[in-house]
């Protein structure tokens, strides 16, 4: 009967334990953003630099083989292809925003995927528009090796658009 009271209390130590080391651990890292964070901060910048979208400002933040993958089609594959579809993107609209923070985040327990749902604002051709984004990114040694998203449209956030009756 000893031994049982004792292992309770014990256990209950160590649990209580383990979760202030899992706090702590995520305190720390608060001040660090995480690679899909990170990249998007650096992603709202580069997109108002003439030539900041290259393979090599890519490279910093994914792997080599990197995959972007919208709505189930994956639109780009490696640094120069990430490179190339940015830069059309940005020769063809006015503005674009990753708005940040996301609306929601999480990463999974071992590290290797961040999920998200957050909002892009556009504007092309003078049209304000709006893309509700939700998925994740795989992380390799650091890096995005995989951009999984969903992405749909949302309503105009300038309410523009007409209601069909």
């Amino acid at each position: 009967m000893k031994r049982i009271r004792f292992t309770w209390p014990v256990i209950a130590l160590v649990v209580a334990t383990a979760t202030l080391a899992s706090f702590s651990s995520r305190a720390a890292r608060a001040d660090t953003p995480d690679p899909l964070v990170a990249m998007f901060v650096w992603w709202n910048a580069a997109y108002k630099q003439k030539d900041g979208f290259t393979a090599e400002s890519f490279s910093r933040y994914f792997t080599p083989d990197a995959v972007m993958r919208i709505n189930g089609k994956d639109r780009c594959s490696g640094l120069e292809d990430l490179a190339q579809h940015f830069r059309d993107i940005q020769a063809r609209t006015e503005m674009v925003v990753i708005d940040l923070p996301f609306l929601d985040e999480f990463t999974s327990p071992n590290g290797d995927r961040i999920f998200t749902h957050h909002f892009v604002r556009a504007r092309e051709h003078g049209k304000n528009s709006r893309e509700r984004v939700m998925g994740y990114a795989s992380i390799k040694d650091g890096k995005i090796s995989l951009i999984n998203f969903v992405s749909v449209p949302d309503p105009s956030p300038d309410g523009t658009e007409k209601k069909n009756k």
